[in-house]
């Protein structure tokens, strides 16, 4: 298991990094690499997100973590498709993004609140997945164009900050080494995360692909 996820992440690393070389510099072939990366990465994100080194085999955690596997694998397809306008963009953004706002998140909220004892963080945790899965839902609605995309994206910013984020940092129950650790790392994915997802969205009205017939009327 372990060789596989490091031959099948370097592939999915080197596919992504040309790409990303290739645009930058204007090289011919940058479209197909960005689709070679793009199946490469929805190989590779099942093995990074269900091998847990050290952890024991549990059917209920294996079960959220391929739905979770599957979600992401679906969506980075989807957004392939998108970016080379190509049909099944759209219902592979529906169904990766529905399954992982709508079965994964509350899947991941019951298992960490069962057995919880604390009122306050089973409050804090239910804010957080609500936050999670109004941000996804808002994503999905915004790239096909629905109504509500900018509520529920403004929802997810009052229920991550203002609420999960929010009673995280004023829990005095938890240990501030570890509370600033977790911060960090959380932090850090959200900014890297908002980066990349901005990007993505501004990218997906530039094919890698052109149409002969837009670059004959540029040319004109």
């Amino acid at each position: 298991m372990k060789k596989s996820l490091n031959i099948v992440g370097f592939i999915a690393a080197l596919l992504m990094f040309t790409t990303v070389v290739m645009k930058i510099n204007h090289l011919p072939g940058a479209g197909p690499a960005m689709v070679l990366a793009g199946v490469g990465l929805s190989i590779y994100l099942p093995f990074f997100l269900l091998y847990k080194p050290g952890e024991e085999s549990n059917s209920g955690k294996n079960r959220i973590g391929i739905i979770g596997a599957i979600s992401a694998s679906v969506v980075n397809l989807g957004i392939t498709f998108k970016f080379q306008h190509w049909p099944g963009a759209g219902v592979m953004l529906v169904l990766g993004l529905t399954c992982f706002a709508l079965v994964f998140i509350p899947l991941l909220l019951r298992k960490k609140l069962k057995g919880e004892a604390s009122e306050r963080k089973t409050v804090m945790n239910t804010l957080g997945a609500s936050g999670l899965t109004m941000f996804t839902l808002g994503i999905l609605f915004k790239l096909q164009h629905w109504p509500g995309a900018a509520i529920m994206l403004s929802l997810s910013i009052f229920f991550l900050f203002f609420g999960y984020f929010l009673i995280y940092m004023t829990d005095k129950s938890i240990n501030e080494e570890v509370k600033t650790t977790y911060l960090r790392k959380a932090f850090i994915s959200v900014i890297i995360g908002c980066v990349v997802t901005s990007l993505i969205m501004v990218a997906l009205n530039k094919p890698y692909f052109p149409q002969p017939e837009k670059e004959m009327a540029l040319n004109k």
